[in-house]
């Protein structure tokens, strides 16, 4: 039977619901966990009955996949659009904007890190899931940038792998430390001080004074 739309304010879409399901357990499982986080509770937060998440999701584990899914595509398209700014640019400037883009969306949403952060260290079907859609994709993304750069430096950089790995968790974990960070580091309680701290020493003290 199909339903009658009545007059007034247009019913939400398929596409909002999904989006107010993803919203809503990003929001939570970054918070506290994969393991802390019922479906109920996140039908409640995105009003919505919970049978439609496993409906639409598949289940906890389907909603957990799809957010990270989400997440790393809009990091990258993040990256895209940062690479499109740099074009033409020297590598070493390139490579200093996507980082600078990197950190902006890290510090936009908080979420996305601790997301990140939170199930890597689990060795399981979720760790190796994070890795495939978020980490090895930047990984293989600020390496090529890392590598065109190198090849522009009369002395190449040690480690050059394990420096961006290091840049990416480095990013990742002060993001999402933050609140920690500013009860054990002085003058970067507001969000220019802190991000001023984070690039000077994840991207200037690598690029510039390495």
């Amino acid at each position: 039977m199909t339903e009658r739309r009545g007059r007034g304010r247009p019913k939400h879409t398929q596409t909002d619901t999904g989006a107010a399901i993803a919203d809503a357990a990003l929001e939570r499982f970054a918070a506290r966990g994969y393991e802390a986080v019922s479906l109920r509770e996140i039908a409640e937060a995105a009003k919505v009955d919970v049978a439609l998440i496993a409906y639409r999701f598949g289940g906890k584990i389907g909603l957990w996949r799809a957010i990270v899914t989400r997440a790393g595509k809009d990091l990258h398209a993040a990256l895209d659009a940062a690479a499109a700014e740099a074009e033409g640019r020297p590598a070493l400037a390139r490579l200093d904007h996507a980082m600078r883009a990197f950190v902006s969306h890290l510090l936009a949403r908080p979420e996305v890190p601790r997301l990140l952060l939170r199930d890597l260290t689990i060795d399981g079907e979720r760790s190796q899931w994070l890795l495939g859609e978020m980490s090895q994709p930047l990984h293989r993304h600020f390496f090529a940038l890392a590598q065109a750069a190198a090849a522009d430096c009369s002395t190449p950089p040690l480690h050059p792998q394990f420096a961006v790995a290091n840049f990416i968790y480095g990013a990742a974990s002060a993001v999402a430390r933050r609140e920690r960070l500013t009860v054990l580091v002085d003058s970067i309680a507001d969000d220019a001080q802190f991000r001023a701290a984070l690039e000077a020493t994840l991207i200037d003290a690598v690029l510039y004074h390495g």
